[in-house]
């Protein structure tokens, strides 16, 4: 028997041996695989979007904060901010946010309260005020004065088409220019090429020729004035169609800004003398 109880002793220690090394070999591939899913949790997100904390089997990344796209690059984080405050009614191709869209639309209306009730540009079409404008200056009309003061004699006014040029096919919103000649009260003549006013001879040196034709007195009744060109041939005015109402006076020309080599005011220094031998005024610049 002791022969037997020694090999089966023999048996056991062997036994015993192989199962400590398989236990050994488990272990360690154990740690390896635990191992590979750590390298894999440990990766950073790429995507904006994700949580603050990444998945993995163990959670041993559980808790801990990981960077997005948007905190590597502050470039995208502040066009995201600038696509979001860009206004809905915009299209894309347009770069504009919220506060450009509203400087944009504060400065147009600013332009428009000073056209409208301040001062605004306007072009010559024609020759009806040659010599003092050709065809192509352009000039600022003052729309101040007027809020101040009368329209008087020489002073050189744009103004509404009146009833009576609407009744003769023009439109109610288009524009002339022409020069007062006389104010309510006042009566105006033409006749043998000279234009006279309550009787007496006007000297209006900055005309280009002297009218070829007459008129019979007429009398500017109150809330009006009369207006010629200083192309007196070849001027659409009073001296066709009557008294210009004064409401439809928009302003007064003031300065010439174009073209360069004749660029100036144009007001008259002093009022046209309506007596004879009076010397006629200058423009201040032509």
């Amino acid at each position: 028997l002791r022969p037997s109880i020694s090999g089966i002793q023999s048996f056991l220690t062997v036994r015993s041996r192989a199962n400590a090394r398989a236990s050994l070999n488990d272990s360690s591939s154990g740690s390896r695989g635990n191992g590979s899913v750590a390298r894999d949790v440990s990766a950073p997100a790429v995507r904006e979007g994700e949580g603050e904390t990444g998945g993995g089997d163990d959670g041993s990344s559980k808790g801990k904060n990981l960077p997005t796209t948007s905190d590597r690059d502050p470039d995208s984080q502040r066009e995201s901010g600038e696509e979001a405050n860009k206004p809905s009614w915009l299209p894309d191709w347009i770069d504009l946010t919220s506060d450009d869209a509203k400087t944009v639309l504060i400065a147009f209306g600013i332009s428009l309260v000073f056209r409208w009730f301040v001062a605004e540009p306007r072009f010559i079409p024609s020759l009806s005020m040659f010599p003092t404008f050709d065809i192509g200056d352009r000039i600022i009309a003052d729309k101040v004065s007027y809020y101040f003061r009368e329209p008087e004699v020489d002073d050189i006014v744009i103004f509404k088409a009146p009833e009576v040029l609407q009744e003769r096919g023009y439109s109610a919103g288009e524009v002339f220019i022409k020069r007062i000649i006389a104010t309510a009260g006042d009566v105006v003549e033409v006749k043998a090429g000279k234009t006279y006013v309550n009787g007496v001879e006007r000297k209006d040196d900055f005309t280009f020729e002297p009218p070829a034709y007459d008129m019979k007195p007429q009398y500017v009744p109150p809330g009006y004035v009369f207006v010629m060109g200083d192309n007196r041939n070849n001027s659409y005015d009073s001296h066709i169609w009557g008294p210009l109402p004064a409401k439809n006076v928009l302003g007064r020309s003031v300065y010439r800004y174009w073209p360069p080599n004749r660029l100036g005011s144009t007001v008259l220094e002093e009022s046209t003398g309506s007596s004879a031998g009076e010397s006629a005024p200058q423009l201040k610049a032509s």
